[in-house]
């Protein structure tokens, strides 16, 4: 249908001709046969013909396009008016002078500007002009329909695009910050030519290869995604020794459920920041993964220094969370919720996913539950 219409937008020139020749015919013919004379029909056609053309080409390209289409009803009431007036009178002008007296010698009687002839010139006429108006109008609105619709899918795709430029570029940001930590975790351990060396390298090895590859995915299982975080938790565990005591806590499906990844590391990593690297004694982080009403709850909380100068949370300040806060808000939109504690010996955050069919792998159901702890 569609190109069917570009074909004939085209070809507009052979259109309008047919259309013309078309007219000629119903006019010499169809109407000509209700009195047998095909001939007169055709000759009166013939004559009218390009008062007609004019009247409707003024009224598509000036009056229409000009002035209608440009929202200026005024004027194009006062020049439709104007040419309804001018038309009418030179047709009854071309009937007086050249159809009467060939067919209609008694006509002659009634003066030329006889104005019930021409207001009867005029509406005839311009009752011809509404079919190609109507197509000219038809034409347009659909010409504005596609426009739209183009332009439509090109905001769409820009929006789209723009998006994931910027969830890339969010993404690209926690790399860095995750790398820097780990190498000077690595770093440390090689100085003093800890035996742990060689199972931080390989940690690191699937954790960047994780990074690399499957976080430039939509989503991925939250087996994989827990997975990571239990790689990462071990690292540190290496780093900080007998001083850290860390659960990681599973109550959720972890097949079945699809998360945008890289999601939770920004909150466990500033759960180790602000409250490991800031304490001397002992300490603790807690990682819960919870499944509630088709929800998907994180809760990670850990110990911090009662010194209120030493325990500030990046949540507020720290590059890596903004971005997170700014990747939910792309991902998820009002699908979830992020609840922020602050005690005074403790910080806590909850993370609340809502699920919708699309978070849902075919495998999985939200109503198992499993568990899988991992503490030291």
């Amino acid at each position: 249908m569609e190109s069917l219409i570009k074909l004939l937008f085209r070809h507009r020139i052979s259109w309008h001709g047919l259309f013309w020749l078309l007219l000629l015919v119903y006019e010499g013919l169809i109407l000509g046969s209700v009195d047998d004379s095909y001939r007169q029909r055709f000759t009166i056609s013939l004559i009218e013909l390009p008062v007609k053309m004019l009247a409707t080409y003024t009224m598509l390209y000036l009056l229409i396009d000009k002035l209608l289409l440009h929202k200026r009803y005024g004027y194009f009431l006062v020049w439709l008016l104007l040419a309804m007036a001018v038309t009418g009178t030179v047709q009854r002008m071309m009937a007086y002078y050249f159809i009467y007296p060939l067919y209609y010698p008694a006509a002659l009687a009634a003066p030329v500007f006889f104005w019930p002839k021409v207001l009867i010139y005029t509406f005839a006429t311009y009752a011809m002009v509404s079919i190609p108006t109507t197509i000219h109008l038809l034409k347009k609105w659909y010409v504005d329909q596609q426009s739209t619709q183009q332009l439509r899918a090109m905001s769409q795709q820009l929006a789209k695009e723009k998006l994931e430029a910027e969830l890339k570029l969010l993404k690209s940001q926690i790399h860095p910050h995750f790398l820097f930590n780990t190498l000077n975790n690595l770093y440390a351990l090689t100085v003093n030519q800890s035996p742990k060396a060689p199972e931080i390298v390989f940690k690191l090895s699937e954790l960047m290869s994780y990074m690399l590859y499957d976080s430039n995915l939509a989503q991925v299982p939250l087996r994989k995604e827990i997975q990571y975080i239990e790689n990462y938790i071990t690292l540190e565990k290496i780093r900080y020794g007998d001083r850290l005591d860390v659960s990681l806590n599973s109550y959720a499906p972890l097949d079945g459920i699809l998360i945008a990844p890289l999601i939770i590391l920004p909150f466990v990593e500033n759960s180790f920041k602000h409250g490991v690297n800031r304490q001397l004694d002992s300490v603790w982080v807690r990682v819960d993964v919870l499944t509630n009403d088709n929800a998907l709850i994180f809760k990670i909380e850990n110990s911090k220094a009662v010194d209120p100068a030493a325990s500030i949370p990046e949540v507020q300040s720290g590059i890596g969370l903004r971005n997170v806060r700014k990747r939910l808000d792309i991902i998820y939109g009002t699908r979830y919720s992020l609840q922020l504690f602050n005690e005074e010996d403790t910080y806590l955050v909850v993370l609340k996913i809502e699920l919708e069919p699309s978070d849902l792998e075919s495998a999985g159901s939200v109503g198992q539950l499993t568990e899988k702890v991992l503490t030291s």
